[in-house]
Order: structure tokens, then C-alpha cells, then sequence
């Protein structure tokens, strides 16, 4: 019987909603937006995924509140996050009485016209957070990848 901490697999942010409840992770995103009454960052990096389907990371920091620096929850920002996967997401079905009858062609199509671009959302509990400095993504994506590949082999 193993007692010891969970181990942290690093993951692309696009990668978190395949990972399961209570997996513990580190990633990396840019900060599109700091709620300070919820406590919640909400993290991107468009890596794998096209502009208009994102996967965002609602990252609650209200555990490290103490150590976090503003400059890290400042738009813009590229920060790496240590957490725990608490969510996926699902997205909302819109379908009114108005839709009976239309296609489901018809439906998508207006659906997507009135929404705009869908995320995914997956929401993390952090236990650390801390700034990624002048980091070069594209090393940085490169790099995993290639470690993420060593992993799981050919």
C-alpha cells in the first residue's frame, strides 16, 4: 500500500479534460481573466485545437491566495499550474420550442451562428502557481510533445 503523494503528470492544457477526476497535473496557459471574488484564473493554450473550439482551465487559487503574485494573475501572463482535474465541463444543449421541426443540420448551424466558438472547460483546484517567466511556447510545446511521445512510445 502506497500512502505517499499522487503523482503529477505534466499535460498540455489542451490535454485536461481527458484526465480523470482527482488526477493530479501541471500545465501551462496564458491568462485570459482573474475573477478576484470567485478566486478562479482562466487559463488558454490554443495548442492542438483550433481558435474557435479552446480549452480552458478555470484554475481556483483561493488555497495559494498567500503566495500568489499579482503579476501572475495579470492578462497575459503565462503561468505553470500544479492541481488537481476537479471538472469537466459539459456544454449546454440551447434548444428551444422555437427549433421543433428544423433539421439537426438547421440547429447546429444557428447554434454555432448565436454561441460563437465553443470551449471546453475543465476546472482545477491549484496547490501551486507560479510564473513562466519569459518561456519560449514553441520550445516549450516541442519539447513535451517529444517527452509525451518518449512515454507512450511508438
Amino acid at each position: 500500500m502506497n500512502n505517499g503523494p499522487l503523482p503529477t503528470r505534466l499535460v498540455f492544457l489542451s490535454d485536461l479534460p481527458a484526465q480523470a477526476h482527482g488526477n493530479k497535473v501541471r500545465f501551462l496557459g496564458c491568462v485570459t481573466r482573474y475573477t478576484l471574488s470567485t478566486g478562479v484564473l482562466q487559463l488558454q493554450h490554443a495548442y492542438h485545437h483550433p481558435p474557435n473550439n479552446p480549452t480552458v482551465a478555470f484554475v481556483d487559487v483561493n488555497v495559494i491566495l498567500e503566495s500568489l503574485k499579482r503579476e501572475d494573475t495579470q492578462v497575459g501572463a503565462w503561468v505553470n499550474v500544479m492541481g488537481y482535474v476537479e471538472e469537466v465541463l459539459k456544454e449546454r444543449k440551447r434548444e428551444g420550442a422555437q427549433e421543433q421541426g428544423k433539421t439537426e443540420q438547421m440547429k447546429r448551424k444557428e447554434r454555432s451562428v448565436r454561441e460563437g466558438p465553443r470551449a471546453v472547460g475543465v476546472r482545477v483546484k491549484a496547490i501551486m502557481l507560479w510564473s513562466a517567466g519569459g518561456v519560449k511556447i514553441e520550445e516549450y510545446e516541442r519539447t513535451l510533445e517529444e517527452k509525451l511521445s518518449l512515454e507512450t512510445g511508438p
